[in-house]
């Protein structure tokens, strides 16, 4: 079953991002409820993956990249597919478990980062069971579907952040290893990324932080093995400070307000993109690319597209649309 997209271009300047064209999906998928998490890339089309166990059928949505490139380009309506993710049941009263296979994860919140390898596409997944796991699926283009296998990991605890997980997962193809990052990294004793073979067997290899990055990496991708983007966002408003006052615990906040920039504050929300680097098993990371101050753009998912990134906003908290954004890098 196929939903559309209508594009809206919304351009402005700043001093570290050019231009960028914002993507308004006028159906259904607009919902908040959908609250998607990641964006993935199969063969020559992007994947949109909700989050939102509670109010969604198991589906992730497929747009051909050259309907986005004409949509851009023209303004025309570019095309949605629907896949089915098999494999899972739902169980318990309130339907917040879920079985993968014979795997039962308990209070299952949701999928929060997604990444392909030519068929084979991995999520990461929050569990009250033992915090996050790792899943992978073979992706069916013929029955429109995504066929979840048994193979699974648990990603080991770092920061006892309620709601909090990892979000983003990338490919790191000249090791064939999977990367994890963990939403919170705001100091090096206890901030870790995780590696992983793509076959999900054996031990994480954990990987430490150089210096803090303050506030929440939300997706991130790879541009090579030892190089990556991400996003980084910090959300706050009067009615829930909770989630920056968690992330940001214990820290000088002269130090922390140190890393926001574009007329940013503690006070404020804060979208930017970093470059990630690793070198001798160590993560670094500099500014790359200022996104937004908004409240409305939670942005929760990354992809590289044509000379720039595709982002999405996830919709929550409040009830805003999601909605996808083209933005060229220099």
């Amino acid at each position: 079953m196929k939903v559309y997209l209508c594009l809206l271009f919304v351009v402005y300047i700043n001093s570290l991002a050019a231009q960028q064209s914002i993507i308004q999906i006028n159906d259904t998928l607009t919902a908040h409820r959908y609250e998607f998490s990641a964006l993935a890339k199969w063969h020559n089309k992007i994947l949109l993956v909700p989050q939102d166990r509670r109010n969604v059928i198991d589906s992730i949505y497929f747009i051909d990249s050259s309907e986005i490139e004409q949509s851009l380009q023209k303004n025309t309506i570019a095309a949605h597919t629907a896949f089915a993710i098999k494999n899972l049941k739902h169980v318990g009263p309130r339907k917040d478990s879920l079985y993968i296979n014979n795997v039962l994860l308990k209070k299952y919140d949701g999928f929060e980062a997604s990444v392909v390898k030519d068929d084979t596409i991995f999520f990461s997944l929050e569990a009250d069971t033992s915090f996050c796991y790792l899943v992978k699926g073979i992706i069916d283009g013929h029955t429109r579907s995504v066929n979840i296998l048994p193979d699974t990991m648990h990603i080991p605890n770092t920061y006892p952040i309620d709601n909090a997980g990892y979000e983003s997962l990338a490919l790191l193809p000249g090791k064939d290893s999977l990367i994890a990052f963990f939403e919170c990294n705001k100091d090096v004793e206890t901030a870790r990324a995780f590696m992983f073979g793509t076959n999900l067997k054996g031990t994480a290899k954990p990987v430490e932080w150089q210096r803090p990055l303050y506030f929440r990496i939300t997706d991130a991708y790879a541009v090579n093995d030892s190089q990556l983007v991400g996003i980084n966002r910090l959300f706050t408003n009067q009615a829930y400070p909770y989630e920056r006052d968690a992330y940001i615990q214990c820290e000088n906040l002269s130090t922390v307000e140190k890393q926001i920039t574009n007329g940013g504050a503690i006070d404020t929300c804060f979208n930017q993109l970093v470059k990630l680097t690793i070198t001798n098993n160590k993560i670094n990371w500099q500014p790359y690319a200022f996104i937004s101050l908004a409240d409305v753009d939670n942005y929760e998912g990354l992809v590289p597209f044509d000379k720039g990134v595709l982002i999405v906003v996830d919709g929550e908290p409040g009830n805003n649309p999601c909605k996808l954004v083209y933005m060229p890098l220099k």
